[in-house]
């Protein structure tokens, strides 16, 4: 990407209670070689300084920084991604004109060149309309193997297409990644992008909703109990979160009266389900090869 290329984005940035790591966070995404044109703050009711915090950086940066502030309801990860639809719909009624938009937690920081590298890279492969850097916790870089949910570029003419907003679902992340292949397009993680994550996964929610979101997408049963398996044997969360997972992928099969963990659309979880059992059998296909001698004979 050149630097007269006519790319722009814009960053939404979910906080609460976020005094400790927000100033980081704020800070690295206004150092950004390619600046967003807009950092859309929502401050979902905290109780303490993160208020004071996002007025000093709207007052200093009035044309970069906005905030809204929402009522204290306590913490509740299901307000997330409506939280994340209030930002897109404020882009939107402000005319931000941006090919892509960043999503951030409040505990991020990332080096100078993260958004130039994504936005260069997917430029480059037009097909992939989500993106990440990898996350490092810890002074651990994680093992994941799509895009994270912080630190995520997303292409907007895709998002306007896939109807502008998440579903208010558990697996709303998740659901983006798979509406991406739905629609013959890709979605990328970066592996030598790396960010700085600086509160470990699952420090809330101890994944359950992890493990409800695998329902609520249509996961092949197999699929969902072979990745719950994975993290055990692969230690990649605390047993207690693979355990978690499980409670919540079990509770929510049995039905639930909570909305968030109601089912999406039939056809959407039908192709979730063929496009994992389809992953099951190559899978399998491979294991088989390598395990059946050929006895020096080419079939």
């Amino acid at each position: 990407m050149h630097s007269t290329d006519p790319v722009s984005y814009w960053v939404c940035v979910m906080a609460r209670n976020a005094s400790a790591h927000l100033e980081s966070t704020i800070n690295s995404l206004l150092k950004q070689t390619l600046q967003p044109l807009r950092i859309i703050v929502v401050d979902d009711g905290s109780t303490d300084s993160t208020s004071i915090i996002l007025k000093n950086y709207a007052e200093q940066w009035s044309k970069i920084v906005k905030v809204i502030s929402l009522p204290d309801k306590g913490y509740d990860i299901r307000r997330v991604p409506s939280n994340i639809n209030l930002a897109s719909q404020s882009a939107a009624d402000t005319s931000i004109a941006a090919e892509y938009f960043m999503i951030s937690g409040d505990d991020c920081s990332y080096p100078k060149d993260y958004a130039h590298d994504l936005i260069s890279r997917m430029m480059s492969q037009r097909a992939v309309v989500v993106s990440s850097g990898r996350p490092r916790s810890g002074g651990s870089v994680s093992e994941e193997h799509s895009p994270s949910g912080s630190g995520r570029m997303i292409k907007c003419s895709f998002w306007k297409a896939v109807g502008g907003r998440y579903p208010i679902r558990a697996g709303w992340e998740t659901w983006l990644l798979y509406k991406a292949e739905e629609e013959g397009l890709q979605v990328k993680l970066f592996d030598d992008v790396i960010f700085d994550h600086r509160r470990p996964r699952g420090t809330m929610h101890q994944f359950t909703y992890w493990g409800a979101s695998m329902h609520v997408l249509g996961y092949n049963p197999l699929y969902a109990v072979a990745r719950i398996a994975k993290n055990l044997i692969k230690r990649k969360m605390p047993v207690k979160g693979s355990l978690n997972m499980l409670r919540g992928y079990v509770q929510a099969s049995l039905g639930s009266s909570d909305p968030y963990l109601h089912p999406l659309d039939k056809s959407f979880r039908r192709f979730v389900s063929t496009q994992q059992t389809r992953r099951i059998r190559i899978l399998s296909r491979t294991v088989m090869r390598e395990r059946t001698p050929s006895f020096g004979i080419e079939l």
